[in-house]
């Protein structure tokens, strides 16, 4: 057993310990068994260190097996870290965009100029031990004063691992880099189907932003024009009037929050997106699929990423669903394939493509859950995966509540897909799809 730490405090730190997660797995002769929480933790920092350094980090333990010897593996984290930007050359105590140690190995005591295991004074250091006893609870101290005790025995005195109280100040957050990344929803409408109206002013929604944020949100999805059935068409010009003084209200605040999320503009028309360009927006979630060429000009020119989403119409109609005889899995995955040739066609990267099989959208309540049901099939179109399943009609096959109330089914559906590896969920809960994720990974789902 070898316990993998990794630290970052520099750029998009969840995208770094990503990037690094996934590297790791490809390494010949190892494999990840388990991948602990993340933790928030002050800088470790030498004295008279420049003001620059004193950036907090996030930190997380792997638990993996491996054929490799302490060296062959070292020098494979090595490689790691250089890949992803943290160079040779660069000073020990420094911010860094990736840090990859060996925390323990089975009950070796290795002391060598390039690796101590155990790793230095792991027991003073919450950010390290915390996430090495979530992952190997059971771990022996083999040496120093701790020897003979349990991981598990020594992280004990610090309390609860949410106050903030250890010692520099660790405490673990709720985003994970080993689930699907959350995507909170913020509706500017007065006729969302569940949470129209509550959003629409300015302090309202960026209330709403700070606390999807704080519940493990990675991205805000944030949209002005509901496209739920019956809803009220508005134009250009309302849709606008409504975003305005919301998107300029969130990004005042958004790079105050340490992990800084990504914004995600829910609109069909163009003209939203040339005027949502100054606020610093990252993706377009654009529910028609791009049907408008000049919403492809812009997705190709800004080099945004961009959701596409299948559907029959848009707002949403009850009356235009898919026939009952037709295969829904193999419908979606043909219209994603051809839509997105369509985007390669326009200068737009498959990279940059999101799918979204769009749930409830022209689907009758079966055919949206046999979607979700083979929902990793439509990995196969080589884009990264979106669902959006967060308390729509389809769960009236389990229950009759409105879909206010339907965060018990959401949340169960969240942890059912968990199978399917989908890249993003689109949850209005996010606190508590949050919170079933860590306790799922926690039991190897």
């Amino acid at each position: 057993m070898v316990i993998l730490g990794l630290g970052t405090n520099l750029g998009d730190k969840l995208s770094y310990l990503r990037l690094a997660l996934n590297a790791i797995k490809n390494i010949p002769g190892l494999e990840v068994l388990q991948v602990s929480p993340i933790y928030c933790s002050d800088a470790l920092l030498p004295e008279n260190a420049p003001l620059d350094w004193n950036q907090p980090y996030l930190n997380l333990a792997l638990r993996c097996d491996t054929l490799l010897d302490e060296f062959k593996l070292l020098d494979e984290l090595k490689k790691i870290e250089w890949s992803i930007g943290r160079k040779p050359e660069k000073r020990h105590w420094g911010p860094r965009e990736i840090d990859i140690d060996i925390l323990a190995w089975d009950q070796k005591i290795i002391n060598h100029e390039r690796l101590t295991i155990p790793h230095h004074n792991l027991p003073e250091r919450p950010f390290a031990l915390w996430p090495l006893a979530d992952v190997a609870p059971f771990w022996i101290f083999p040496i120093g004063y701790y020897e003979g005790q349990t991981a598990a025995q020594v992280v004990e005195p610090w309390g609860s691992r949410f106050s903030g109280r250890a010692p520099f100040h660790t405490k673990q957050i709720p985003h994970r880099v080993d689930t699907p990344a959350l995507v909170g929803v913020i509706n500017v409408t007065p006729d969302s189907f569940s949470d129209g109206g509550n959003f629409l002013a300015p302090e309202a929604a960026a209330k709403q932003f700070n606390e999807l944020v704080a519940a493990g949100a990675e991205i805000i999805d944030i949209g002005a024009e509901s496209t739920a059935p019956n809803a009220a068409a508005i134009d250009e010009k309302q849709e606008w009037s409504r975003l305005a003084m919301v998107l300029e209200a969130i990004a005042t605040i958004r790079n105050q929050t340490f992990i800084t999320p990504k914004i995600s503009l829910d609109t069909r028309h163009a003209s939203i997106v040339e005027q949502a360009l100054k606020f610093g927006i990252d993706w377009i979630n654009d529910q028609t699929g791009c049907d408008d060429s000049r919403m492809r000009e812009i997705v190709a020119s800004s080099g945004l990423d961009c959701v596409i989403m299948h559907h029959l119409s848009i707002p949403e109609r009850r009356d235009n669903v898919m026939p009952r005889n037709l295969d829904p899995v193999q419908a979606v995955y043909a219209w994603g394939e051809e839509r997105v040739q369509l985007l390669e066609a326009s200068g737009i990267s498959r990279e940059k493509i999101i799918f979204d099989p769009g749930i409830g959208f022209g689907k009758m309540a079966e055919q949206s859950l046999r979607l979700l049901q083979h929902t990793e099939y439509f990995k196969q179109l080589g884009t990264r995966l979106l669902v959006g399943h967060s308390r729509k009609s389809f769960f009236t096959l389990f229950t009759d509540q409105a879909p206010t109330e339907r965060d018990v089914e959401t949340l169960a559906m969240t942890l059912g897909l968990l199978q399917h590896h989908p890249d993003y969920l689109r949850v209005h809960q996010v606190d508590w799809c949050a919170r079933g994720l860590r306790v799922a990974a926690a039991m190897g789902c």
